[in-house]
């Protein structure tokens, strides 16, 4: 509750960041411009393979963090991995 405003969240509860993605890529993406498109599907990839089983409202700070630590131990450009969480920054104000 916030402000004494009831806020539901069941939906946001049972659906799985892999689920969002995958409606993401399929309603979102495709309007944008192809390049922007075809750069998107390997970031939600990688998203899906190490986030894709959370939910939308267990997705928490500190699992995105470890997530941006493990990318970049990887070897990862900064620049690349800031544009994968753009993306989940994205899918998540397209959801609400």
């Amino acid at each position: 509750m916030v402000r004494g405003i009831y806020i539901n969240r069941s939906t946001s509860e049972r659906m799985l960041v892999c689920d969002a993605l995958d409606r993401y890529l399929a309603e979102v993406s495709t309007t944008k411009r192809p390049s922007t498109a075809r750069r998107e599907k390997p970031a939600a990839a990688h998203l899906k393979k190490e986030l894709g089983k959370y939910s939308l409202a267990a997705l928490a700070p500190d699992i995105i963090a470890a997530y941006r630590d493990k990318r970049l131990a990887t070897g990862l450009s900064p620049s690349s991995v800031r544009l994968e969480l753009a993306l989940l920054s994205h899918l998540y104000t397209i959801a609400i």
